[in-house]
């Protein structure tokens, strides 16, 4: 069986794999990417947030995406979709400046982008790969890949596992996770055209539905094309002869969505998609290292997902950097401070997401200015600034507060909730 000696091999080439090769390769690191899949190919997580457009820049491959044309995203709409309540996000007016725009992408060309700059930079990219398995030692792991060229063993320095959610090899940290943050939901979509948009720069803003067991995203990722999409609970879609069924039953059900998809026709198959909420214990061990959803995913409310994945890869590989060039392996107390770090980042997302599935904390949410002037915050949060400074603490502390003294006292008008709406516990 062959053989390959690199520094670093990098499972998966989405936004994270591909932001680690070309952080790894801007350090000098020699690196192998594997990716299963043949580019291009449908994704969904089509929703940036501006907060990570700063990680493009670093990695050098923000100039590519910005002249690739995508829909610029100058902020968010959520709407009740049984009833009037509206509420926009407009990214300018957060606290923290420098957070007012980013793009919606179709992932066929956006991820395409990021895997040829990081092939640009050196990194050595196999699509049509998979890896069988790792094998860590002390000084190195043994991968045994999977593609072309046959069966193939690659030995690296270090690994960085960007590869999502499936589980394809063994390995210890893929083995054990926390206790579910969320109840077990799943995702029917696909890609539209003549999905009704709002005029104007508004347009290409992400809309968020909260519908009766869970909501709709509307994603404009081209002039014409958009992608919409129904998170729900497993339990709506059993019984039914196709998932499609439980996406029309909900868009029938709103009138708000209704309107919207009135003249919409699919052109992509519906695709579905489960466990939509996960977190591991460890995120790293002595000489691998777990990227975005290969670590944690949660629920995309709030379109958390390519900024974690591409930002635990710059940490991901700056901690790495650190280890090689003192000649070591990662010690207990980095990889304990890698761990704590990303999920730290997620815990902010998931009390978004506790209070957007909670009714009171809705209400809260979707009031157009809350009290004591925590809307700036909340929009840099919502923007994806999650590193909470003291002002931006003391402005989301406040609002949790808020919401949880609704359920008692109306310190924001009330909302009509559909019966069917489902109250998550926050």
């Amino acid at each position: 069986m062959d053989r390959t000696d690199v520094d670093l091999l990098v499972v998966g080439g989405g936004p994270g794999g591909s932001c680690a090769a070309a952080f790894a390769r801007k350090k000098g690191l020699s690196v192998l990417l594997a990716e299963r899949d043949r580019f291009p190919r449908f994704h969904i997580g089509e929703s940036l947030l501006p907060i990570g457009n700063a990680i493009l820049r670093d990695c050098g491959a923000w100039p590519k995406v910005e002249a690739a044309g995508f829909v610029r995203k100058l902020g968010a709409e959520f709407i009740l979709g049984e009833g009037p309540q509206t509420k926009e996000i407009v990214f300018a007016e957060g606290y923290v400046p420098n957070l007012g725009s980013t793009f919606q992408v179709e992932r066929r060309r956006f991820d395409s982008i990021l895997l040829d700059h990081a092939s640009s930079l050196g990194a050595e990219v196999r699509i049509g790969t998979t890896v069988r398995s790792l094998a860590e030692g002390e000084d190195s792991v043994v991968a045994t890949l999977s593609g072309e060229r046959g069966d193939e063993e690659v030995s690296a320095r270090w690994v960085i596992d960007s590869g999502g959610r499936e589980n394809l090899f063994a390995h210890p940290l893929k083995s054990r996770f926390e206790e579910a943050p969320f109840p077990k939901r799943a995702a029917v979509y696909s890609h539209f055209e003549g999905v009704r948009r709002a005029d104007g720069p508004s347009g290409g803003n992400i809309v968020i539905a909260r519908v009766g067991d869970g909501w709709f995203w509307v994603i404009p990722v081209s002039p014409t094309k958009t992608s919409v999409g129904l998170v729900t609970s497993v339990t709506n879609l059993r019984g039914r002869a196709a998932p499609e069924e439980a996406f029309a039953a909900t868009v029938a059900g709103s009138p708000r969505l209704r309107e919207v998809m009135s003249g919409a026709c699919a052109v992509e198959p519906f695709r579905t998609t489960a466990d939509y909420s996960y977190v591991r214990r460890q995120f790293a061990s002595p000489r691998v290292v777990l990227g975005g959803d290969a670590a944690v995913f949660y629920d995309p409310i709030f379109s958390s997902g390519v900024y974690l994945s591409t930002r635990s890869s710059k940490l991901a590989v700056e901690m790495i950097w650190r280890a090689h060039e003192a000649g070591r392996p990662l010690r207990p107390a980095e990889r304990r401070a890698y761990t704590r770090g990303l999920k730290a980042h997620c815990s902010v997302f998931k009390k978004l997401i506790d209070v957007f599935y909670d009714n009171s904390g809705f209400e809260v949410f979707m009031t157009p200015e809350p009290p004591w002037g925590l809307n700036s915050g909340i929009v840099s949060i919502v923007a994806g600034h999650v590193e909470l400074a003291w002002p931006l603490w003391w402005r989301f502390k406040v609002f949790l507060a808020v919401c949880w003294l609704q359920r008692f006292i109306p310190l924001v008008p009330r909302i009509t909730h559909s019966a069917r709406v489902v109250s998550q516990p926050s």
